[in-house]
């Protein structure tokens, strides 16, 4: 109780109060780096190929063949940019 007492005394009387650094933690893991490869082809000539949509999230998919997964982004037509067709922009993950 009379730690507290003090402690309230110093606080209100607006002395300057020693502070303490404190001991770093542990570092914190790092994340691995996920190498992403440009695909040179748009995501139907993947689907032509043999892949298929494993998952799809807004504009977003994955795809997979034989154990090997590509994600791809279709940027449909129109649009803000005004463009005239709709493209995509994929990436092998393994």
């Amino acid at each position: 109780m009379r730690r507290f007492a003090l402690l309230t005394a110093l606080l209100l009387s607006g002395l300057p109060m020693p502070i303490h650094a404190q001991a770093p933690g542990p570092a914190a893991p790092t994340r691995p780096v996920t190498m992403w490869e440009d695909v040179d082809q748009p995501m139907s000539a993947l689907l032509s190929g043999g892949h298929r949509i494993v998952s799809a999230m807004g504009p977003s998919f994955k795809l997979e063949r034989n154990g090997k997964y590509v994600t791809c982004e279709v940027r449909p037509a129109g649009g803000m940019r005004g463009t005239r067709e709709t493209t995509s922009e994929c990436h092998r993950l393994n």
